[in-house]
């Protein structure tokens, strides 16, 4: 896992940055993990119930397809999980700030 942000309250979110699906599978199939155990009692225990829904996405983006612009803020979600790139000089329109950055992760001020 690269990074994560969570959300709790009446709507929880866990959001998570791996390098790759294969790594995220990896990691959801790993007996060893800490997350196994307290994934399958939830399964049995609440899954169907009604109580909890469970919503999950996985996305696969290249590196050079992404843009991540803050202004004002600490580095958040994709800049602090790969690289923050800070836009300046030379990079004012997005297909610059996207063409610097390609590869190398999120770019923001």
């Amino acid at each position: 896992m690269l990074g994560c942000e969570q959300w709790f309250g009446r709507t929880t979110i866990l959001l998570s940055y791996w390098e790759s699906p294969q790594h995220l599978r990896k990691f959801a199939a790993d007996r060893e993990s800490p997350h196994l155990e307290p994934w399958r009692r939830f399964m049995k225990e609440l899954s169907g119930t009604g109580d909890v829904g469970v919503w999950h996405e996985t996305y696969q983006v290249p590196a050079g397809g992404i843009e991540v612009v803050y202004n004002g803020m600490p580095e958040f979600g994709l800049a602090k999980a790969t690289a923050h790139v800070p836009v300046g000089a030379g990079t004012n329109t997005a297909k610059q700030r996207m063409g610097r950055a390609a590869g190398r992760g999120a770019s923001g001020t």
